[in-house]
This record gives C-alpha cells, structure tokens and sequence, in this order.
C-alpha cells in the first residue's frame, strides 16, 4: 500500500482551475497519471498519443501488468485514459467519442475520469449512463467513470484499487454507479 497525498492532489488541480481549458484538463491528467501509476503493476506508456492519420487521441495509456495479489488483476494488460476536468457532466456525445476509440483500438475496457461525472441518472440508466450499458450489451465494452471528487477522496492505493474493483463490478452486475 502507497498512500496517495490527497492534498497535493487539490493543490495541483487547484493551479489547474485558474488556468485555461489546456492546462485544466493537463492538470487532471497529471494526477490520473501520478495516483494510478502508484498502483503496483501500473505504469505509463504513453501520453497524449495520436494515431499515424491522426483521427483520434487518447490523453493517457497505461500498462498493468496484472500483479496477483496486489495492483489492478481484474483489470486488462492495456488501460486507456480520457480525461475531461469539465465543470459540467461529461454528455453523451463525448462519451460515444470515447467509447468509439476504445472499439476501434479493439480494446474491452476504458477509463473515463470525468470531473463532475456524466449526464443522465445512473439508477435509471438514463443520457450517457445509458449509452455505457449499451456499448457493453453490445460490444462487451466496459468503460469506467472516476469523478474528480473520488480521486481526491482516496488517500491511498489500496483505497483506489478498491474503489476501481468495485466500480467494475457493480458495473457488470447493471449496477448503477459505474
């Protein structure tokens, strides 16, 4: 267990708010970077990474290397990350961008770190709540939402492996809070 400096987390996304746009959403892929590559197994290969015609973009991508008894097991060899720090829900259209990333790279799971979550009701499955069940009853696509609040909430590792093994599997138990 490595803990997770919550203050330092505040304090960086702090700076980024009083920024523009860019450095606001850097802001947030900086912590994402720094509190998951902690994780045991968990590292980063690469960041704000453009495919050869430069169609699409992915802020983060991390290795997990799947360590048995610690780090992120349940989770694929291969993470994406978006990262939105929007000061309004993450909407339905920018999810479906996401969500088509992660099918074109033929890849089963995302992860979405959206500040203030995405639209709809997650107990009714409504707006973008729907759209992620329904890339999954279709496609077996798991994509994950973190908020802004949940990252600064943990204070170590462990709290955030737990927090993610819980988010998956209330997830593909049609749970809500995914």
């Amino acid at each position: 267990m490595v803990a997770i400096l919550q203050q330092d987390i505040i304090n960086h996304l702090t700076a980024g708010d009083a920024g523009n746009s860019d450095q606001k959403g850097k802001a947030l892929e900086d912590v994402v970077e720094q509190t998951m590559c902690l994780i045991d197994g968990v590292g980063l290969i690469d960041r704000n990474v453009e495919d050869v015609p430069g169609s699409l973009e992915i802020d983060l991508i991390l290795y997990n290397q799947q360590v048995k008894g610690s780090g992120l097991p349940f989770f694929p060899p291969l993470l994406i990350v978006e990262c939105k720090n929007w000061a309004s829900p993450v909407n339905t259209a920018t999810l479906r961008a996401f969500t088509s990333k992660v099918h074109r790279m033929k890849l089963k799971f995302g992860l979405l770190v959206a500040a203030n979550g995405i639209t709809g009701n997650a107990d009714d499955v409504t707006a973008a709540h729907a759209h992620l069940r329904d890339v999954f009853n279709r496609d077996d696509e798991i994509i994950l939402v973190i908020t802004r609040a949940e990252l600064c909430a943990v204070t170590s590792t462990e709290e955030l492996g737990a927090l993610l093994r819980k988010k998956y599997g209330r997830f593909i138990m049609g749970m809500a809070s995914f």
